[in-house]
Formats: structure tokens, C-alpha cells, sequence
């Protein structure tokens, strides 16, 4: 898919950077004296314009790895690096002004907050990278079938509703990568094609796209697919 022509971070070494990559990711939890490998030395890489399935069962890690590819979680071992740029173990300042720049974010809860409406959220968005466009706002809304709930606040969404809600929000800013947890969950199959389509068409303008999904339709969408078990990519 061809690129939309914003310039890449290069390397010391004269290779142009990805939009995002993972070395060897490990994240551990505790409880009591137990300890959970929620990431085995996970490595992976988004080329821009790409669009790459996460699949694994509940537990298997996907979330974490979300997470930690958006700066959001910080991994045990390993790092993370967007457009070139190290994102893991530094201050939540410079991680923040990376995610604001170039990652649009959806996780499976905790999107939204509830005192703004939803193109308050856009706007919101599209501020921490100094952009303003009514245009997208618009568009977007259209796109997730969220015309009429523009000025809903989320305790006023289905769940539904809310997912697209943060997915809009999440692509206000023009991010260079999507990270997104299950964005056409509890959708009718005909807003999720519009969803699709509407990917499709981010990807071929340049985007890295990653979404971690059981749902076989978006999966079909993907150019590459990754299966996750026990922390570990199974297949790429």
C-alpha cells in the first residue's frame, strides 16, 4: 500500500525506522507469591501502510502487548521504539508527547472520560497534536454511525456506541500507527464493513494498523496475521 508521504525517523545505521517495533517484550505480574508471564520475549514489527490482526484466546496477552506498544504499560524487559524514537522507560512526559503524535489509541475500557461529549473527545484529541479540523470530525462520526450521539457523553452510549466513539477519537489526530482492542465488538455487520473499509483506506494512505480482534471478518481485512498464546507470537 502506498505511504502518505510524511518523512521517517532514520537509524544511525541509514535504515529508515518503522512506524513501530518491539524487541523481545516481557511483562510479568504478581499476586502473593505467584508470578504470571503475560509477555514471553515478544518481538514484532508495524511497516507503514500495513494492516496486521492480533488473534489469541482471553489471557493470552494481547492487551499487555497493546499496552506496552502504546507506552501505556511498561515492559518488564525489552523496549519499544515508534518512528524511530525509543518509547519504553522514559518519562511519562516525553512517552505522552509521543502517543499524541503518532499513535491512536483504543483499549477495551477506560477511553473515554465522562464529563466530555464525544466531539469534545475529538477535539480533545486533535489538540495535543495542534490539529483542528471539522472536516474529520464530521467525517469520522459518519464513518462510525455516531452523527446523532456527537454530543453524548459516555454514560449515554451502548457499549457499542462507546467503542466507536473512542475509535473516532483515537483516529482524530491522523495518528502514524492504530493500536485498537476489539473496535468492532458488540457492532452489526454492516457498521463493522463501514469500520473496515474505513482502515482500509488509513492504511493506504500510510498507517501502521494493529488490531488485537476474535472477529474472522476483520481478520480477513489483514494484509499479515498474529497469533498470540501464553505471551508468545505463535505465527507471522
Amino acid at each position: 500500500m502506498p505511504t502518505n508521504g510524511n518523512s521517517s525517523q532514520i537509524r544511525s545505521n541509514g535504515v529508515e525506522a518503522q512506524p513501530l517495533e518491539a524487541f523481545e517484550l516481557y511483562r510479568f505480574f504478581h499476586s502473593g507469591d505467584g508470578e504470571t508471564a503475560a509477555l514471553r520475549g515478544v518481538s514484532l514489527r508495524l511497516r507503514a501502510g500495513e494492516f496486521v490482526a492480533l488473534m489469541g484466546p482471553s489471557g493470552s496477552g494481547k492487551s499487555t502487548l497493546l499496552a506496552c506498544l502504546a507506552g501505556l504499560d511498561e515492559p518488564d524487559g525489552g523496549h519499544v521504539e515508534v518512528m524511530g524514537l525509543r518509547l519504553s522507560r522514559r518519562p511519562e512526559a516525553v512517552r505522552a508527547a509521543l502517543r499524541a503524535r503518532h499513535i491512536g489509541i483504543l483499549m477495551q475500557s477506560g477511553n473515554l472520560f465522562e464529563h466530555l461529549t464525544v466531539e469534545a473527545h475529538m477535539r480533545f484529541q486533535m489538540s495535543l497534536s495542534r490539529q483542528s479540523s471539522q472536516r474529520t470530525i464530521d467525517h469520522l462520526l459518519e464513518v462510525m454511525g455516531l452523527g446523532g450521539q456527537r454530543r453524548a457523553r459516555p454514560s449515554q452510549l451502548s457499549g457499542g456506541e462507546a467503542a466507536r466513539a473512542g475509535l473516532a477519537v483515537a483516529l482524530s489526530s491522523n495518528p502514524r500507527v492504530l493500536l485498537a482492542d476489539e473496535p468492532t465488538a458488540e457492532v452489526d455487520a454492516a457498521t463493522e464493513t463501514d469500520i473496515l473499509n474505513h482502515l482500509v483506506e488509513r492504511c493506504r494512505a500510510g498507517v501502521a494498523v494493529l488490531i488485537a480482534t476474535h472477529s474472522m471478518a476483520l481478520a480477513s481485512y489483514a494484509d499479515r496475521l498474529l497469533g498470540i498464546q501464553d505471551g508468545r507470537l505463535t505465527h507471522v
